[in-house]
C-alpha cells in the first residue's frame, strides 16, 4: 500500500503508478573508474571497504519492512562520502547491507554512469506504507474514499471535458502517444497550442496573424 501525500488516501501499487508514482529522469553522471568493483566486508574487524578504498563502519542491524533483523548489518561513513571525489551514488552517504555470512557486494553505479543510464526519482508525492504481519496475510483490502461536493465535482469534470475531448477529435488523437505526466503535459501542451493557433487563423485569417506577427 501507499500513502498519498497530496490527499491522505491510500492507494494500492496500480493506482500509485499510474498516477506517476514510479516518473524517472535520466541523470548525467560522470565518474572514473573505480579501485575495485565491488564492497568488500571484513568479518572479523566488522567492517566494510568500499570501491574508492574507505573504510565503512557498523551503523546498526538492517531494517527491512520497517523491521530490525540483527542478521543484516548495515554499513556506512558520512564523512568519507562527503570527501569522496568518486561517490557511488547521488545522495550524501551510501548506506550498504550485509547478510549474515556474506562477505561481498558488486558495485554497478560507475558501469551505469558510463553507460548514461543513472536516473533519479521526480515523483515524491506517495509514501509506501509498511503492513503487519496480520494485515499483509489478509487476502484482501477494501479502500473507502469519500469525495465531498461530487455533483460539483461532476459538473467539473463536464466543462473540462468539452474542450479536451474537442481537441483530441480535432487531430484525431485518441490516445496519447507519450507516458509519465512531464511527458504528457508536454504532448498536450503542444496540442493545445496547434488548436488554439487554428482559431486565431479561422477568425482573423493569415493575413491578420501576420499583421499582428509583423507589427
Amino acid at each position: 500500500m501507499y500513502l498519498d501525500k497530496e490527499t491522505g488516501e491510500l492507494v494500492s501499487y496500480a493506482e500509485m503508478k499510474a498516477m506517476g508514482g514510479l516518473e524517472t529522469v535520466p541523470v548525467e553522471v560522470k565518474r572514473d573508474s573505480p579501485l575495485q568493483a565491488y564492497f568488500k566486508r571484513d568479518i572479523e574487524k566488522d567492517i566494510v571497504i568500499c570501491p574508492m578504498g574507505q573504510t565503512l563502519f557498523y551503523a546498526g542491524p538492517g531494517q527491512p519492512n520497517g523491521k530490525k533483523d540483527p542478521t543484516i548489518r548495515r554499513y556506512h561513513r558520512l564523512s568519507a562520502c562527503s570527501k569522496c571525489p568518486n561517490k557511488c551514488t547521488l545522495g550524501k552517504r551510501r548506506i550498504i547491507s550485509f547478510k549474515e555470512g556474506e562477505t561481498r557486494k558488486d558495485e554497478n553505479f560507475y558501469a551505469k554512469a558510463r553507460e548514461n543510464k543513472i536516473v533519479r526519482k521526480t515523483n515524491h508525492r506517495f509514501k509506501a506504507i509498511t503492513l503487519s504481519e496480520e494485515e499483509s496475510s489478509w487476502d484482501e483490502w477494501v479502500i473507502l474514499r469519500f469525495y465531498p461536493n461530487q455533483q460539483h465535482l461532476r459538473k467539473r469534470n463536464t466543462i473540462v471535458e468539452h474542450p479536451y475531448g474537442t481537441v483530441k477529435r480535432w487531430y484525431g488523437a485518441g490516445y496519447l502517444l507519450t507516458k509519465g505526466k512531464v511527458k504528457v503535459a508536454a504532448e498536450t501542451a503542444l496540442s493545445f497550442l496547434a488548436y488554439n493557433f487554428r482559431r486565431v487563423v479561422n477568425l482573423l485569417g493569415i493575413n491578420g496573424v501576420m499583421d499582428m506577427v509583423m507589427a
